[in-house]
């Protein structure tokens, strides 16, 4: 049945200690009430009856009631369900008891049986057996609301996960065909005037998809590799456009225990060459500096108006889209343009 399809193991424990739990409640009240002196008793109707009924009523509230009409907001019709489940509760406790409960003790227990009223219509002790089962639907039922938020909110943020890291692995599968484009008519470029540079730059390129392929798969690289990766890059970059560029790439305070999400800082030297040298020849300055747990990362380049597009490209759309998933309020971006030149500078906590 799709009610019990979810049952575990741990849920059948937990359910048996809380009826365990109510029987001792009942078998020591039971003896409080007719002795005067606490004590333990378990009399058959607790346990022929009592127990019983109440455990049937609790579950159909829990399997049937709650998911029929609580769960569907249908609050007042589940009130009177409510009240209509533990009055029957009650009732039925009550004509149980009277029916053979009372003949057991006329049997096995005459003094207790000589102390019973032996009328069935009992309305004062009918409402205590009702509110008493209405007592323990109650908590059952908090109970069971409490579960089910603990559930929903896991299971949302299960939903919240999987969502980010597919929207992560879009951002990163986005950004591998918009560099192997650049890279390519790089390559392209120097096939047309039969280079003898062409080879060496097929392997710088080989070696940088290789990164790409195998070295970043992970949530996390070592900065020192995505340094190495950008120099590979910038270097296969400065083969393509020769002296028409003039670039400058500074580093330091960085350690061998760094960490940083993959591919994170290439767009913004993709975006330096791509709209700053493109059309012409221009300068590239790239300054990284690591200190105190914090990345400072700034790319500046040349570029005349026209060079640069009126929407931004898919790199830097992408780059703050995953530095908004991966780093909420640890970073600070900033992209300034002027007459002449172009600056993205990143302030990065890792």
């Amino acid at each position: 049945m799709p009610v019990f399809k979810n049952i575990h193991y741990r849920d059948i424990i937990r359910h048996c200690l809380f009826w365990l739990a109510y029987i001792l409640y009942q078998a020591v009240t039971y003896k409080w009430n007719n002795v005067d002196e606490l004590g333990f008793q378990l009399p058959p109707q607790i346990i022929g009856v009592t127990v019983p009924i109440t455990i049937i009523i609790t579950y159909i509230n829990l399997l049937v009631v709650m998911p029929w009409l609580y769960s569907k907001r249908r609050y007042v019709l589940y009130g009177i369900f409510f009240l209509l489940m533990i009055s029957a509760g009650g009732l039925l406790t009550r004509l149980l008891t009277h029916l053979f409960v009372l003949p057991w003790e006329q049997v096995h227990d005459p003094a207790r049986y000589k102390q019973e009223i032996k009328t069935f219509w009992i309305p004062i002790r009918i409402a205590r057996l009702s509110f008493e089962m209405g007592t323990i639907l109650t908590i059952t039922m908090v109970l069971q609301l409490m579960k089910d938020n603990i559930l929903r909110e896991k299971h949302l943020r299960q939903i919240e996960k999987e969502k980010f890291t597919a929207e992560l692995n879009l951002l990163k599968a986005q950004i591998n065909p918009h560099f192997l484009f650049n890279t390519f008519n790089s390559l392209y470029a120097l096939t047309l005037n039969k280079s003898d540079m062409a080879p060496g730059l097929v392997l710088r390129l080989s070696q940088l998809m290789h990164y790409m392929l195998y070295s970043t798969a992970g949530d996390e690289v070592s900065l020192n590799n995505e340094i190495n990766y950008l120099k590979d890059y910038i270097s296969i970059e400065q083969t393509r456009f020769a002296d028409r560029v003039d670039i400058s790439f500074q580093c330091s305070g960085v350690g061998a225990d760094v960490k940083i999400a993959p591919l994170l800082l290439l767009p913004f030297v993709e975006n330096a060459f791509k709209h700053g040298i493109e059309e012409g020849s221009g300068w590239i300055t790239i300054n990284l500096n690591y200190l105190n747990g914090h990345l400072f990362f700034k790319v500046e380049n040349s570029y005349t108006g026209k060079a640069v597009p009126s929407k931004p490209g898919i790199g830097l759309t992408n780059v703050k889209k995953r530095l908004e998933l991966l780093y909420p309020g640890r970073y600070s971006l900033n992209l300034t343009k002027n007459d002449e030149s172009f600056e993205a500078e990143l302030k990065l906590g890792l």
